[in-house]
């Protein structure tokens, strides 16, 4: 089992090397799979969105999701002492990062959903 709590590293290290790279695969594979892909409407056929309008999503798409990280770890140093834990943030920010590596590496999904 891996223990997360023996690293030393820190909050902006964890968004250089880690979260920066893993979140782009969601927004780049939308973008991808709304505009050179398209979306599959059925009774309707294949309907491709302006390039324009997937990279705004996807922008908006990436932003959101390294706020949202932050805001994750937040919630969990909020609520460690009600599970018995201790409040750092450093620590619940590795959980909050390292728990979400799987919803970003299957995002990758998203070329072939849209």
């Amino acid at each position: 089992m891996a223990d997360i709590s023996g690293e030393t590293t820190t909050i902006p290290e964890l968004y250089r090397n880690y979260i920066m790279v893993l979140a782009a695969i969601g927004p780049v594979a939308s973008l991808i799979g709304m505009s050179i892909v398209g979306i599959h409407l059925p009774f309707v056929g294949t309907f491709r969105v302006s390039i324009l309008t997937s990279i705004s999503s996807a922008v908006v798409h990436y932003i959101l999701t390294l706020v949202g990280v932050y805001a994750l770890a937040l919630i969990i140093d909020a609520l460690a002492p009600t599970f018995s834990g201790e409040k750092n943030l450093n620590q619940a920010f590795k959980v909050a990062t390292y728990s979400s590596t799987p919803g970003w590496v299957v995002a990758v999904v998203a070329l072939i959903l849209h």
